[in-house]
């Protein structure tokens, strides 16, 4: 039975953009670049979805603030390179313009000026709204502020919002904020460990939103 929503909040890595192998292809050159050793593409992997700080962190191995932000510098200066090889997921284009009349915004873990340059190079950034990225909101998910704050802003009921994300921490968050839950199976999360966290519904296509969204 379709559900009345009036905000849809996407997640944007491994939910709208298949930008995994740029952020490995980054991490891998900072890594060289700083002379640390090589990490495989599941070690890098590991540390994916939480933001860049955690990224970078977990891949030299260190919690060390100095190491970090001398890191950080490198893999932002790699990334922007990298992003305008990044790909939309298939159907996403469709599926956005379907909804063109929904308020849509993005709510990510990931740094806002990757986030707008994809968007810009795909030719979507029209269609939202709000990017709130890891460097302008005031917490991370799991935490919920940000959607709570963007409830009260766009004047919508919990029961009218929903989430979309790929990982089982977009499920928490959504969860933390009392909306709606929706998991794609194919992004950075395999469908069984989505499906333990029992999100509302579970698609293997963006466009399957159509079936229940009105």
């Amino acid at each position: 039975m379709a559900k009345r929503i009036d905000l849809i909040m996407f997640d944007f890595d491994g939910t709208l953009a298949d930008s995994l192998p740029a952020a490995i292809k980054a991490i891998r050159q900072m890594l060289s670049e700083l002379g640390y050793p090589a990490k495989t593409e599941s070690e890098i992997g590991r540390h994916v979805g939480f933001g860049e700080i955690p990224l970078v962190a977990g891949a030299i191995g260190t919690q060390a603030e100095s190491k970090i932000k001398a890191a950080q510098a490198v893999y932002y200066k790699h990334n922007l390179e990298n992003i305008k090889n990044v790909e939309l997921y298939p159907h996403v284009k469709e599926a956005l313009e379907f909804f063109k009349d929904k308020t849509k915004i993005i709510i990510s873990n990931k740094r806002d000026e990757f986030i707008h340059a994809i968007l810009k190079i795909r030719g979507v950034d029209h269609y939202f709204k709000e990017v709130i990225g890891g460097d302008s909101s005031a917490c991370l998910k799991p935490d919920p502020c940000v959607i709570n704050e963007a409830l009260k802003r766009y004047k919508v009921k919990p029961d009218n919002a929903l989430l979309v994300g790929d990982m089982t921490i977009d499920i928490e968050t959504g969860r933390n904020a009392k909306v709606l839950t929706c998991a794609v199976t194919y992004g950075f999360e395999p469908a069984e460990k989505l499906k333990q966290c029992r999100p509302d519904f579970l698609i293997n296509d963006i466009l399957e939103l159509k079936e229940f969204i009105r």
